[in-house]
């Protein structure tokens, strides 16, 4: 008999709920997994064939930007997507979409959101959530999805209330999730055996863990920050260590500009500790998140601090010689290891200067069709819809334990960078890249904190 799984939607209540203002079956046949604890939705027959005759009728060229790199092969979203343009195209012969794919997730922020503030946005394209979104949706440059969601009731059925929350803002939804994420360590396992170490408990464990690889000539742990933005992942997971969560939803959900307190300074000073310990690469500012992937996975170090993006490459990878763990507690902080960095992310809006809005809602629409959003989920993505039934014979053993360890969080981080905004969001990745290249914590943090408050008029 079919299985019911509780999506990981409801482990994101802790962290959503702050900005709420702004399967198995028989053996012979394949498991099936639902995304969440609850019937699948169902609409009237006439609104169905109302929908389908209108989509008939569609025509025009939309045009369609994302991020995505075909020769990542840790990409797997850039395959799926552009299966979604070719069906969508095959299902509507009178439509096209012409898509501009871009690598670097840094160089897509600046270029989508320099276009949209300039008015020449893409029909449907990839956004951001919470803080980045905002200045989306007050300058009036995107549309609400409402009336998508109702000409099309398949894509409203599958629709996840708490992964919308962070594109909502004065009661109504902007863009649509795409995925939920997370960012922790993966280790070899092979790699551990060999030298006889164990998942670290304590920050203690993991410096002697770091010096264990070291003295074995192994890299303890690869990162890549010629893009600033992975530096912050490690300094959010020992802030929260230290300091637990009241601090990070005041400055950081609130935007109440503190920068220059200690507990902050002082999680820097964490940071460069590790760094100082030689947990990372040398090439740790040359090289590109996505290098030091390709790095972890022909086996140059024994770990990586990176997101749930890249699990499907790890997976096939490395196969079963891959796990996760989470940054272990620091002795007399306030934080837990059962609190993840976790988000819904990567979200989709329309713009509100498209010239031809059905076909942009009928390409969104296809994008979250159940269909579409199954094979997505497939590929071993982390899908942030629910009542989205799929195989799950095709998930890797890491998929399952990361969505595992998601179910079983205490407490969900939004990354910050994400509830900041572009601007301070931005400055704080430039501010931890600064400290692992040896700032001092005390003097960037007081720059960041000077910047934060010119950004919010404080």
């Amino acid at each position: 008999m079919k299985k019911k799984i509780l999506s990981i939607a409801l482990v994101f209540m802790l962290g959503a709920s702050v900005l709420a203002g702004c399967g198995q079956k028989e053996a012979e046949e394949p498991s099936v997994k639902q995304t969440q604890d609850s019937e699948p939705a169902s609409e009237e027959k006439n609104t169905e064939e109302k929908a389908e005759t209108e989509n008939s009728e569609l025509s025009g060229k939309i045009t369609f930007w994302t991020t995505g790199d075909k020769s990542n092969t840790n990409d797997h979203t850039y395959p799926w997507m552009e299966e979604n343009i070719k069906l969508f195209e095959e299902k509507y012969p009178g439509c096209e979409v012409e898509a501009t794919f871009i690598a670097s997730g840094e160089d897509y922020l600046t270029k989508i959101t320099t276009e949209v503030a300039a008015g020449n946005a893409p029909d449907v394209f990839r956004t951001y959530l919470t803080g980045r979104l905002q200045p989306f949706v007050d300058g009036g440059k995107v549309l609400p999805i409402e009336h998508m969601l109702e000409t099309y009731p398949e894509t409203k059925g599958i629709m996840n209330d708490k992964a919308l929350a962070l594109s909502t803002f004065d009661g109504k939804a902007y863009a649509i999730p795409l995925i939920a994420s997370g960012e922790m360590f993966f280790y070899n396992k092979k790699i551990f055996a060999e030298c006889g170490a164990e998942i670290p408990k304590t920050y203690d464990e993991l410096l002697a863990l770091v010096d264990l690889f070291n003295e074995k000539g192994i890299t303890p742990c690869m990162l890549g920050i010629s893009d600033p933005w992975p530096g912050t992942i490690p300094y959010m997971m020992i802030f929260n260590r230290l300091n637990g969560n009241g601090l990070y939803e005041k400055v950081v959900l609130n935007k109440e500009a503190d920068f220059a307190n200690d507990a902050f300074v002082n999680a820097g000073k964490y940071l460069q500790e590790i760094v100082n310990r030689k947990m990372f690469n040398e090439s740790i500012v040359a090289i590109s998140q996505e290098e030091a992937g390709n790095k972890f996975k022909a086996g140059e170090s024994a770990m990586i601090i990176d997101g749930s993006w890249s699990v499907p490459g790890y997976a096939e990878t490395l196969g079963e010689d891959v796990g996760i763990f989470n940054f272990p507690e620091i002795e007399g902080g306030t934080g837990s290891s059962d609190d993840w960095l976790m988000n819904f992310d990567e979200g989709f809006a329309i713009s509100s200067g498209t010239k031809n809005q059905p076909v942009a809602e009928a390409f969104l629409a296809f994008i979250f069709s159940p269909e579409r959003q199954a094979a997505y989920a497939e590929t071993g993505a982390l899908i942030a819809c629910k009542n989205v039934n799929y195989d799950t014979s095709k998930i890797s053993a890491l998929t399952t334990e990361v969505l595992d360890a998601f179910e079983s969080a205490a407490y969900s981080i939004i990354p910050w960078d994400n509830p900041l905004g572009t601007d301070v969001g931005q400055e704080l990745n430039n501010t931890t890249q600064a400290i692992i290249t040896g700032g001092d914590p005390q003097k960037e943090f007081e720059k960041l904190q000077e910047y934060a408050e010119d950004a919010w008029g404080e």
